[in-house]
């Protein structure tokens, strides 16, 4: 039976300018840059199964992303910035605050 290969450990980093950094928290190297927002993003949250990471910002949208391949998986646009985003413990839900 082949052994299941080790995820990577990571850590996610926004910026003021729209970005997700992706870094190693092992060897503290970049692993990827994401253009995830045209605005400032607020906040950021990994799900608890570590499937999926969500972003808030200044330009009104909640976004959701795959940490396979840093695709967008939804946006969901709201009527005012968005500051902070959470999931429920069994990824069904998310929240955010605006």
């Amino acid at each position: 039976v082949p052994k299941r290969q080790r995820r990577v450990q990571e850590l996610a980093v926004v910026t003021s300018n729209g970005k997700l950094l992706i870094y190693d928290t092992a060897t503290g190297s970049s692993l990827r840059t994401v253009d995830a927002h045209n605005g400032d993003i607020n906040y950021v949250a990994y799900s608890f199964d570590g499937s999926m990471v969500a972003t808030a910002s200044d330009d009104h949208a909640v976004r959701l992303w795959n940490t396979d391949t840093y695709a967008c998986l939804h946006t969901l646009q709201h009527n005012n910035f968005v500051w902070a985003v959470a999931f429920s413990k069994l990824n069904r839900s998310v929240v955010a605050s605006c």
